[in-house]
C-alpha cells in the first residue's frame, strides 16, 4: 500500500477530503493532517515526519494553497527529500486555474479541474493500483465511508452577566472538552484500524484508512450578551468494517455521545447512466415524499423524518451521502435506533 503526504491549504479542505475518500478506495494509506488542529513547532516536525514516512507527497494547487506559507514550507521540504530519498513521488494536483509555482513547474501535474474520479483513476493507473474490496451488501450497494460527529458545548460563558467568568475560563473549559472529544473518536478509529499499521508511540495517532478534525465555533450563551463554545471532533472511517459500525451504534451510542452520523454510498449504476444520474432520481423521490427545509452544496437537501430528527441527503460524481442528526444531543441514540439508514436508501433506489 502507497504511503500519500496531501499537503493543501485548509480552506479546500472540502474539496481534499473527497479526493483523499477516492484515493483510500483504491487502497491508498493517505496521510493528512487537519491544519486547524495545531501549531508551531510540534506541527511542523510532524508535518516533516509524515512527509519523511511516505512514497509520494500530493499537493493540491488553488488560489489559497499558492499563497499559503505553510504549503511553500511544505513543498520544499518534499523537493529536498524528492533529491535525497530518490524515491519520494512528488505530484501537484491542480484544482483550479492557477499560475504553477516555479519549483513545480518542471513535473507532470494531475488535473482534477473537471474531473476528480477522472485524475484519481489516472494516479491509480500510474501507481498500477485497483480498487480494494469495500463493504457491500446483497444489493450492490457500498458503503464507502461513515464519518461519526461528537460535540459539547462549554459549561462556561462569559458576557456581561457572567462577571465571574474570563476568556481564560472559557479556553481552559473548551480545551477540557476537545481532551475528551479527542480520545472518544480516536477510540472509534481504533476499532478499524489494524495493529501493525498503528503507529503507538506517536502523540497525534495517524490512521491509514481514516480522518480526524476538530472545531471550535462561538454562540450565544444563555444570557443576553453572553457567549459560550461549541467543539466538535469529527472522524472519517474509509471502507469501514459495517459489523463494527453497527456494533458501535447499537450498542455505544450513549458512551460515545455521537451527535450526527453521515454515510457516504456507492450505489448500482444502469447501463449509460452515472452517480449523479442515481442521486437525481433520488432527490425526486425526496421531494416527492418530504418538504426540504433547507440546502448547502456541502450537506445537501435538509428534511425532518420526526420531531427534531433531520436527515440530509447530498449527492456527488462518486457517493450519495446521507447524515442524520438530532436537534438536540441526547435525543440521538433513541432517535436512530428507530431508523434503518439502510432501508431507507433501498426505499429511494427503487
Amino acid at each position: 500500500m502507497k504511503k500519500l503526504f496531501i499537503s493543501y491549504s485548509y480552506e479546500d479542505v472540502v474539496f481534499v477530503k473527497k479526493f483523499t475518500l477516492l484515493l483510500s478506495l483504491y487502497g491508498f494509506d493517505v496521510w493528512m493532517d487537519e491544519k486547524n488542529i495545531s501549531n508551531g513547532e510540534y506541527y511542523t516536525s510532524k508535518i516533516l515526519k509524515g512527509i519523511h514516512e511516505s512514497d509520494a507527497y500530493l499537493v493540491f494547487l488553488s488560489k489559497n494553497s499558492v499563497n499559503s506559507k505553510w504549503v511553500d514550507a511544505e513543498i520544499d521540504f518534499a523537493l529536498k527529500e524528492k533529491i535525497e530519498k530518490n524515491r519520494l513521488t512528488v505530484v501537484p494536483v491542480l484544482m483550479e486555474d492557477v499560475e504553477i509555482p516555479v519549483p513545480l513547474s518542471n513535473l507532470d501535474c494531475l488535473d482534477a479541474r473537471f474531473s476528480m474520479q477522472e485524475a484519481v483513476a489516472d494516479f491509480a493507473n500510474q501507481c498500477k493500483a485497483s480498487l480494494g474490496k469495500r463493504p457491500e451488501n446483497a444489493n450492490g450497494i457500498l458503503v464507502s465511508s461513515v464519518s461519526f460527529a461528537i460535540s459539547e458545548k462549554t459549561s462556561v460563558e462569559v458576557g456581561p452577566f457572567q462577571e465571574a467568568m474570563t476568556m481564560s475560563d472559557l479556553e481552559e473549559d473548551r480545551n477540557r472538552i476537545l481532551q475528551e472529544l479527542r480520545k472518544k473518536s480516536y477510540g472509534i478509529l481504533m476499532n478499524f484500524v489494524s495493529v501493525d499499521q498503528f503507529d503507538f508511540q506517536s502523540e497525534t495517532p495517524k490512521f491509514s484508512n481514516g480522518l480526524y478534525a476538530e472545531n471550535v465555533t462561538r454562540e450565544a450563551g444563555s444570557t443576553s450578551g453572553s457567549i459560550r463554545e461549541r467543539v466538535v471532533v469529527e472522524t472519517d472511517v474509509f471502507r469501514p468494517d459495517m459489523n463494527k459500525v453497527n456494533r458501535l451504534l447499537n450498542e455505544r451510542l450513549d458512551v460515545l455521545s455521537i451527535s450526527s452520523v453521515c454515510f457516504g454510498f456507492s450505489v448500482p449504476t444502469k447501463e449509460g447512466e452515472n452517480m449523479l444520474d442515481v442521486g437525481k432520481r433520488c432527490m425526486q423521490k425526496l421531494q416527492d415524499k418530504y418538504m426540504i427545509l433547507s440546502y448547502d452544496p456541502n450537506e445537501g437537501a435538509k428534511i425532518e423524518l420526526s420531531e427534531d430528527f433531520y436527515l440530509f441527503f447530498a449527492i456527488s460524481e462518486d457517493v450519495i451521502r446521507i447524515k442524520l442528526s438530532t436537534k438536540y444531543n441526547w435525543q440521538f441514540e433513541k432517535k436512530y435506533r428507530d431508523f434503518s439508514v439502510f432501508e431507507f436508501i433501498h426505499e429511494i433506489l427503487v
